[in-house]
């Protein structure tokens, strides 16, 4: 079965700009301060912090961000998101009720966008793969939900939960799906930040389901 490929699905434009630009915000940024924002652990010269389904350290004030089970580099996107979350979050706590994308600041603008490179994207590679899926999620900190035929919230970082629904065809709709974040998700990472980071988790959950 061929499974849906979406374009650039974890490309910023002018990648390049947007990593210095994400560690110059980082290092001008208090340590102490975004490790009691986002609830990652300190350790060493830094902090170590959960990705999906990696374990990453982050030093500072240099900005590297590494897989600690590897000593490899992350890719860029995962760094930017990584330093992002970091230098721009605003703390806060989580909170009991979720919202869709066009309830983010701005969401309504670029909810199209979206919708075409991450919830058409879960839906084009999971809808007919549920059991796929599953085996993927449970490689993730995750709670599962009641919502359509399968629906998990993941721990993408301590502060940046993703919920995922899928709905499978039937003999009277296509297959659908959604994306859900916390009730305080804007307090912690720009609304640009959560297509890039949906995007991701959807792209690493069909690398961890389907391996080459």
């Amino acid at each position: 079965m061929e499974i849906y490929d979406p374009k650039s699905a974890t490309s910023f434009y002018n990648m390049d700009e947007t990593v210095r630009v994400a560690v110059e915000r980082f290092q001008n940024s208090d340590l102490d301060q975004m490790i009691e924002n986002c609830g990652f652990t300190k350790c060493d010269d830094g902090f170590d912090v959960h990705f999906i389904q990696r374990d990453l350290h982050v030093s500072y004030p240099e900005g590297n961000v590494i897989d600690k089970s590897t000593g490899a580099k992350v890719d860029d996107t995962c760094k930017v998101l990584v330093l992002h979350h970091a230098a721009y979050s605003k703390g806060g706590g989580l909170v009991d009720n979720m919202i869709s994308y066009k309830e983010l600041p701005s969401g309504e603008i670029y909810i199209k966008p979206f919708t075409n490179r991450c919830v058409k994207a879960l839906v084009g590679i999971f809808a007919s793969n549920l059991d796929a899926l599953k085996g993927a999620v449970d490689q993730t900190i995750h709670r599962e939900e009641r919502h359509g035929d399968y629906s998990v919230t993941i721990q993408v970082m301590p502060k940046v939960p993703i919920t995922l629904i899928v709905y499978e065809e039937d003999d009277e709709f296509p297959a659908d799906g959604n994306i859900l974040f916390n009730g305080n998700a804007a307090n912690h990472l720009h609304t640009e930040d959560y297509t890039q980071i949906s995007a991701y988790l959807v792209s690493s959950l069909k690398r961890i389901a389907f391996p080459k």
